[in-house]
């Protein structure tokens, strides 16, 4: 420490790096810790959203399921002679269901949860080493490359379970089984997927270099 000509101590260079370096540690701290309580706020949605859900189907009137049509259409109540609308997905509710359309009404509601909650518990690993300046330290690939999956696994069972659950509610309310409807393909969680494994390249490449650099010293 230096005074200078009105006697007021002058900090030194090591002084003043000491606390930028403590300043910037603080904003770290800060900004992580907002990452975390947003990634914990998430996960306790997912969870209260599932509960919900399962709530919702497993009503005091029966088991409501969720269910598509093609080509089903409907007169207007009230409407003009002739008026129709298309109706292209509803709730029925079912008092007694067979075992494999009970247990797919079950997954296409958890599956999807639980690979949210994994996905939300990579996102916090990956942050947390990101944070500690880990960012291609052995592991963190391997956590993206489970997020994709999970994304891709989660949006496979919504759509396989949903499909299936819906096809054997209205086998059993109908008789001919017309509005049976197929496995359709949303591309947005697929491209999220591929987006994700080639991020997970990406770190796989940095941990790589990163074992070749620490070999070399």
């Amino acid at each position: 420490m230096m005074t200078g000509p009105t006697d007021r101590p002058i900090p030194d260079v090591a002084e003043l790096a000491a606390r930028r370096a403590a300043k910037a540690e603080r904003a770290q701290r800060r900004d992580l810790a907002t990452v975390l309580t947003t990634i914990g706020i998430a996960a306790v949605v997912v969870v209260v959203t599932l509960v919900f859900r399962l709530l919702e189907i497993f009503g005091s009137d029966g088991i409501r399921v969720p269910v598509q049509f093609v080509g089903l259409t409907a007169a207007i109540p009230d409407g003009v002679a002739g008026a129709e609308v298309q109706v292209s997905d509803g709730v029925v509710v079912v008092s007694d269901l067979p075992v494999a359309t009970f247990a797919s009404v079950v997954l296409a509601a958890v599956l999807p949860a639980a690979a949210s909650l994994i996905v939300i518990v990579c996102a916090a690993l990956v942050f947390r080493r990101l944070w500690r300046g880990e960012t291609f330290a052995p592991g963190t690939a391997r956590l993206v490359t489970i997020a994709s999956f999970a994304i891709l696994g989660g949006w496979f069972a919504a759509s396989l379970f949903g499909t299936m659950a819906s096809n054997g509610a209205l086998a059993l309310l109908t008789d001919d089984g017309d509005f049976s409807v197929t496995f359709e393909v949303t591309w947005l969680p697929v491209l999220a997927a591929l987006a994700l494994a080639g991020l997970a390249i990406a770190f796989r490449a940095g941990e790589r270099l990163r074992a070749d650099t620490d070999g070399l010293v």
